[in-house]
């Protein structure tokens, strides 16, 4: 979710608070610390960094950028993220104010989420409304916007298939709404990923999701089963942001299973370790950088290859790219 490129080092912002942008002065700041602010606790700063409070602040920040030629990249709960240690050369748009959540009306039972919603405040929010359906995401970390963007999956079932509608700003800078179209999404994949990289689109800015009547005390009971289960699984042990690489049917078993096989655990580079007790897992044991964790990620890619012949796809977005 991101538009990089480089800034010329003698650039000044203040130079572009000028008309319409002159209340961005007091939205934007400098050299925020990203590493906090991700999973993994790895990475620079924000050359600038600014987290509007609503949509029509994100589309104002998103003219802003295209009027003075600056990169933006866009920060949800930074849980499938690798930044960089030299940080983002760029205008970081953070969603973390955009996290509204409500019932939306309607003849079906449906919650809309502001894109900055967490995963942990969708779960309170289903346990305080008693509506279910949606506890197996229960303990991801991340926001709806970007569980949308990645189309993530747990415990079998796709985020995909509790979407109801995306609203998003498009390149004319309007927000639109995308209906539910099935044949669009596939596994960790989402239309989102390719409108984003084409630009037809800037940023989800709401998701709409399906529920259930039920009762709070079965969605919360429901709820805590699966938080059980990933902290069983090691999920938070140590930072960290989940599963590394995407499984894939062709290769007959689980991708964590091949890095196993071929005797991958515990292997580390730096701060950066595969986990002990899960292949597909690299944790930060303490002092890990991003390059030490993006060297990790090659290494396992370069050994699994050459002793299975299969390539895993790593499902962690690097800002160095």
């Amino acid at each position: 979710m991101n538009n990089l490129c480089k800034i010329t080092e003698n650039f000044n912002i203040q130079d572009c608070y000028k008309g319409e942008f002159s209340s961005l002065s007091s939205l934007i700041c400098f050299d925020e610390p990203l590493s906090p602010r991700t999973t993994f606790k790895v990475g620079g700063k924000a050359r600038f960094f600014a987290s509007p409070k609503n949509t029509e602040q994100m589309i104002l920040l998103f003219r802003f950028c295209e009027e003075n030629s600056i990169p933006y990249f866009i920060l949800g709960g930074g849980s499938n993220l690798v930044i960089s240690d030299s940080g983002i050369d760029a205008l970081v748009i953070s969603t973390e104010n955009l996290d509204e959540i409500s019932l939306a009306s309607g003849k079906s039972v449906s919650i809309r989420c502001g894109c900055g919603v967490t995963i942990k405040k969708l779960t309170e929010f289903c346990i305080d409304s008693a509506l279910g359906g949606l506890e197996s995401f229960a303990g991801l970390p991340g926001t709806c916007g970007g569980a949308a963007y990645m189309n993530a999956r747990c415990f079998n079932v796709s985020f995909s298939e509790k979407i109801q509608t995306v609203s998003y700003i498009d390149e004319n800078f309007e927000e639109r709404v995308y209906q539910m179209k099935e044949s669009d999404w596939d596994y960790k994949k989402s239309p989102f990923q390719t409108m984003i990289a084409e630009k037809k689109c800037l940023a989800i800015t709401q998701v709409q999701l399906s529920a259930e009547k039920s009762d709070s005390e079965s969605v919360r009971s429901e709820s805590e089963k699966y938080v059980m289960f990933r902290e069983e699984k090691g999920h938070f042990k140590f930072p960290s942001a989940g599963s590394v690489f995407k499984n894939n049917h062709d290769f007959g078993k689980p991708s964590g299973q091949l890095v196993d096989e071929c005797g991958l655990r515990s292997l580390s580079v730096g701060g950066a370790q595969v986990a002990p007790w899960h292949g597909n897992f690299i944790i930060n044991t303490g002092k890990a950088t991003a390059s030490d964790i993006k060297k990790l990620v090659q290494m396992v890619q370069d050994r699994v290859r050459e002793k299975t012949g299969f390539s895993l796809e790593c499902e962690i977005i690097f800002t160095d790219k």
